[in-house]
């Protein structure tokens, strides 16, 4: 009977497992480094394009700001004769003019509207982390907080002009104040009247009209102070950005 001897494979060292391990821990490594890599390539390349939209979005306001400041001016010049005229001895040989200057002053809006588009977008989605110099982040954070001010000067000023015109439909004929409104013109001739010569009508008229005026100015005020603090962030973000 035939004995056959067993063969053997002969075991690997530990060196070669070790050299294994060291392979595959390097190739997973640098497969790591290179998603890394390309990840915050694409979220430096989301960066960029958030701040140069950001920035358009406050080139946006700070045009917004001027046209208001010089928009409300009209407007309250417009308050400030009204309240001369209606209080003017002479006030009855300058009807079409009080009838006018009462309805210019409705027609136009008095908000100071902002564009928070970037921004808005920016927070639903959790970018603004993507800003990492601080100083700029903490400068948009404060810019943006800023406008809460603004829009609760825009529901005052809302309140202000449903007052105002419910005290209109007491004093002025309504039919007038719509041909003004299409006309864009002081009417002519000497057939305008007020409904009614009451002092205290007249007052209450006044007195809605003077605290419209109060709001629309702090409004303004809010909005020259405010284009400055966008003014200094727009030269934030472009000098450590390299933005044109």
């Amino acid at each position: 009977m035939e004995v056959h001897a067993h063969t053997h494979t002969a075991r690997k060292k530990w060196t070669h497992y070790f050299w294994e391990f060291l392979m595959l821990f390097l190739a997973v490594f640098c497969g790591f480094l290179a998603e890394y890599q390309l990840e915050h390539k694409i979220e430096k390349n989301r960066e960029k394009v958030y701040i140069k939209n950001m920035v358009e979005d406050l080139e946006s306001d700070t045009t917004s700001y001027k046209k208001y400041v010089k928009d409300i001016d009209f407007t309250l010049e417009r308050i400030d004769s009204l309240m001369y005229l209606l209080k003017s001895p002479e006030k009855n040989t300058r009807l079409n003019r009080i009838y006018y200057l009462a309805r210019r002053i409705t027609m136009s809006t008095g908000l100071l509207i902002t564009n928070e588009r970037t921004y808005e977008q920016m927070k639903s989605s959790g970018h603004l982390r993507l800003i990492h110099n601080q100083k700029i982040s903490d400068s948009i954070s404060y810019y943006y907080n800023e406008l809460k001010l603004i829009k609760n000067q825009n529901d005052r000023i809302n309140e202000r002009f449903d007052n105002y015109v419910l005290s209109m439909n007491k004093l002025f004929d309504a039919e007038l104040l719509l041909k003004i409104f299409k006309t864009r013109k002081e009417p002519e001739g000497s057939l305008t009247k007020l409904l009614t010569d009451d002092p205290m009508v007249i007052n209450e008229l006044l007195t809605r009209a003077q605290y419209l005026y109060g709001t629309l100015a702090t409004t303004q005020n809010f909005g020259l102070k405010t284009s400055l603090t966008a003014g200094s962030l727009i030269e934030l973000i472009k000098e450590h950005y390299h933005i044109d």
